[in-house]
Parts: C-alpha cells; structure tokens; sequence
C-alpha cells in the first residue's frame, strides 16, 4: 500500500510540474546519512550552519524505487534542467534550492550575472532611493564622491560656509551626515566661489576645498583630514578651515586638486580668473604637504595660445610614474570650436616633454582618467573621456595612450538631439559611465528648472541601458550637470545624481544601484 501511494504522489507531482522534452541528467543523491537540504529561507538564502532551519534528507532512500525524476517547475537560468530532490523519502513536490541549486534565490539579490531566481531576466533591477534633501542646489564644483571601507562617502556644499560629508553604507543607504565648517571669503556669493573634491591620501579620506574673494582677486585652497565614516580628524595647531594649501591674488571658482601616486601630496590647479568669468589666461599650480607645507611653489603651468581665447575646464591627474598631468580647454567667445590642450609635469611640477593638443568641440565635458595596469604602463594608462558629436551621433569618447599614437574609441552611443551629463569611474572590470540625457522642459517658466532627463548606463556588451525608475523623466536643474559614480562591491555600481521641482521647491540628492557588466 504504501508503494501505491508513492507513486499516487509522484504521478500527481508529474501533473502539477509538467514534463521537458529533453533529458539532463539527474541531480546527484547523497549516499549516505543526513544532510543539511538548504533549503532557501524568507529572504532567499540557504540556510546552513549559522541556526537556520534544518530539513532532514532521506539519503538512504532507494531513488530507483521512486522512478526517473520530475524536471522543476522553474526552467530558466540557473534552474533549467533542474530535477526534484529527495526530500523525507519523496522527491519534493515543489522545488527548492535543494533541486534547483546552491545558485538559486526565490527573490534575486545577488549581482552576478545568473538568472538566479529562474525569470528569464539576469540580476535584480536597479534601485533607487532618496539620499538627503539639499539647500542650494550644487553644481559640479560643489560636490564630489569618494570610496571608503564600508560604503561612500559625498561631499556637497548647499549650505554657507559649511560642508556636509554624507556617509553611505554599499547598498547606497544613508547612515548619516556630519558638518564641517569651511573658510569662505564671499559672504555673498559662498556657494559659487567654492569648490571642493574628495580625495584619497597616504592618511585616509581627504576634504579638499576652494574658495575665492569677492573681487577675483584672491583664492585659497584647503585640505581636512576625514576618516572612513567622514569625521573629521583633527591635527594639533590645525585652523578650523583646515590646513591652507595655497593663497594667491587671483580669482578662480573652479580650481581642480590631485594626490601624488604614493598619497602624500596634493597637486592644486587654478587659474586667474575675473568675477562672473568663466576662463583665465593662465592655470597655475603648486605642490604641498598634506599639512599645507610646500614643496613647490605656486608658478604657471600654462598660458592661452591666442590673444582673444580663455582657458576652462582645468582638470588635473597623479601619474603612476609620481608625476601629473594637467587637462585645460581653450576657446574663443563665441565660437563653436576649441582645443583641448595636455601637459605632463614631473614630480617636481617641471613639464615633461611637449604639450599635446586635440581639436574638440566649444563644450566637450572632459573628464581626466587612469585605466590602470590592465591597459599599460604608467604612461599609457591615462585617458580623456569626452563628450562629442561623430558622425552625427552624440557620443561619449575615450582619448587613449595620450603621450604616444593617441587612440580615439567610442565608450557609448548617447540619446540623439539630447544632451549627455555624464561621470566616470575606474573600476575591477574596467572603465564605467552612467550619465543623464537631457532635454529642455518647453512646460517649465524658469530657464533653471527646464529641463529633464533619463538615468541612463553601460550594459552588457557595452550597449547603454535605461535604468529610469519608471517611464517619467526625471525633473532636473540646470546645476545637476554631473553623475557621481562609484564601485561597490560584488560588481554592483552606485551612482549620485539630483533631481529638482520648481513648485514646490525643492532639490533632492538621489541614488541608484545597479548592476554594471
């Protein structure tokens, strides 16, 4: 009677869970003993050795007498071809990580490029979240991103006189903020004399920060000492504002900052710029201590070519090799082509061989990068990304092997007729871009709230992938020009971004996780 009833089971399992004209092969049997099923707990997981339930499998059970397993009802990913298990002498009637695998989760949440809970799609969806509501709504210069042991570190200055270092946990989960009080020269003009950059120093975590005097004719650099959770670290005889780095009598709202290749200096750009100016006619550096002591004193690093152009969009990059490298962009007003101008500097700021230009466009957006080892030494490893118009296509490009036979390849195809704000990062897998594709908002009154946009990234294969939350643009400011991005771990990427609303007011730092390739 209880062989009839067996197969009264079997058969009626066979009904429920169907049949598979193909025949793989069968899901190995313990041999002997009692042994951990694994099955999946309430989140997905297997359950092991850590006080999970524990389900006793009959391994001595004759499987032959139970007849030629059942395939699963699950038959994509990772559970195609799967077979029931023997479960109490039974093969079970529904299938659990036991059948279907140690790979297997009834909900996805890992990020490892399987189907692992068998719905046709491969990793979990990207999420989104809300990060933290802002004062004034920050443009490139005002804020930056920084890797750190358990998580991410921003920085962001929308408020006077004060930079708040928002820490993030690895599934880009705020977990709170800490204020740090800043020297700001312009009482009246505080968020747009001030730049700032996280940076990765000998010491730890770094808060490097710029501000300029009301008349153009002053700018000085700091640098804070954070630790890994962004407090402060304090230094005996250290100012509030932090260690000064460099004072000079020109003006610059928009200076760039470097760590040398072993983490003990800081390599700070500017340039002389008037007030309410976008360019200057110099950029000038120099080299100090982390403690502010130099070690090379301010002087100019590069002059306009032209009478009638400005330089712009300095960026500036440690070298492997010890030294750097500094990026600028040099136009003419008004017109619709420039030139982006490249100079090498040893470790002690004396250039390096002759300067490198490359014709682009009036406004390409560049962005200084270090592909790393994987792509040469340490002078064939540095790289621009640019934005840019080939053959009719707005794309976003990678100037490689910048100080030999420069290498020009596209990174990715953007959304045609709408323009790309876009970030970087360098990761294990190699280099990654997420960006905004924006257009003009025609229903929005206010020139600085007009415009929207669509999240988008690289994909498999290097092919864009929209991961909007939903089929709505996202509201966005005309200072939102810019993607913060990061590597977290187990290939999942962590990207800042900020979306606006005109009525009610407000703007709100956002972030998304996903998964990159």
């Amino acid at each position: 009677m209880r062989g009839a009833r067996l197969w009264a089971v079997v058969l009626a399992v066979g009904v429920l869970g169907g049949c598979e004209d193909s025949d793989p092969p069968v899901n190995p049997l313990p041999d002997s003993g009692t042994v951990d099923s694994g099955i999946p707990d309430d989140d997905g997981g297997t359950q092991g050795d850590d006080g999970g339930t524990q389900v006793e499998v009959d391994a001595g059970t004759d499987a032959g007498s139970l007849g030629e397993p059942l395939p699963c009802e699950k038959t994509q990913g990772i559970c195609s071809g799967a077979r029931r298990a023997v479960v109490d002498g039974a093969y079970e009637p529904v299938c659990t990580a036991l059948s279907y695998g140690a790979d297997y989760e009834a909900s996805e949440t890992r990020c490892d490029g399987l189907d692992n809970d068998c719905d046709g799609v491969t990793d979990p969806p990207p999420s989104w979240s809300q990060v933290a509501s802002l004062g004034w709504p920050p443009h490139a210069g005002r804020i930056s991103s920084l890797r750190v042991t358990e998580g991410v570190l921003a920085v962001v200055f929308d408020r006077m006189a004060v930079a708040r270092v928002i820490q993030m946990d690895t599934a880009m989960t705020p977990l709170g903020t800490t204020e740090i009080p800043v020297e700001v020269q312009d009482d009246v003009l505080a968020l747009d004399t001030v730049s700032t950059r996280l940076l990765r120093t000998s010491q730890g975590p770094a808060l490097y920060y710029a501000s300029a005097g009301p008349n153009g004719d002053h700018t000085r650099g700091h640098l804070i000492l954070l630790d890994e959770q962004g407090h402060r670290v304090p230094r005996d005889g250290e100012p509030e504002g932090g260690s000064l780095l460099f004072d000079q009598t020109v003006g610059d709202r928009a200076t760039a900052a470097a760590v040398s290749a072993d983490g003990t200096r800081i390599f700070s750009a500017w340039r002389n710029s008037a007030p309410f100016v976008s360019g200057g006619r110099e950029v000038r550096g120099a080299l100090t201590e982390l403690n502010g002591q130099s070690v090379v004193a301010p002087r100019v690093l590069m002059r306009a070519i032209a009478k009638d152009t400005v330089l712009y969009g300095v960026d500036v990059m440690g070298l492997r090799d010890g030294g750097f490298v500094v990026l600028a962009q040099e136009i003419k007003d008004g017109a619709f082509e420039g030139l982006l101008r490249l100079q090498r500097f040893d470790a002690g700021l004396e250039p390096v061989g002759d300067e490198r230009t490359f014709p682009s466009e009036a406004n390409p957006e560049t962005r200084l990068v270090d592909l790393g080892a994987a792509a040469g030494d340490a002078l064939a490893s540095p790289a621009i990304v640019l934005r840019s118009i080939q053959a009719g296509q707005r794309v976003l490009t990678v100037l490689g092997n910048l100080f030999g036979e420069v290498s020009n390849r596209p990174l990715a195809t953007t959304t045609p007729m709408e323009a790309s704000w876009f970030g970087t990062a360098v990761t294990s897998r190699g280099l990654q871009a997420a960006w905004l594709s924006v257009s003009r908002n025609s229903q929005e009154s206010d020139p600085l709230f007009s415009w929207r946009g669509r999240f988008w990234a690289l994909g498999k294969e290097g092919v864009p992938a929209d991961l909007t939350p939903g089929p709505e643009y996202l509201p966005l400011h005309r200072y939102a020009q810019w993607v913060q991005l990061q590597e977290l771990p187990e290939r999942w990427m962590g990207a800042l971004v900020m979306t606006s609303t005109e009525s009610p007011q407000s703007h709100t730092l956002q972030a998304v996780r996903y998964c990159a390739p």
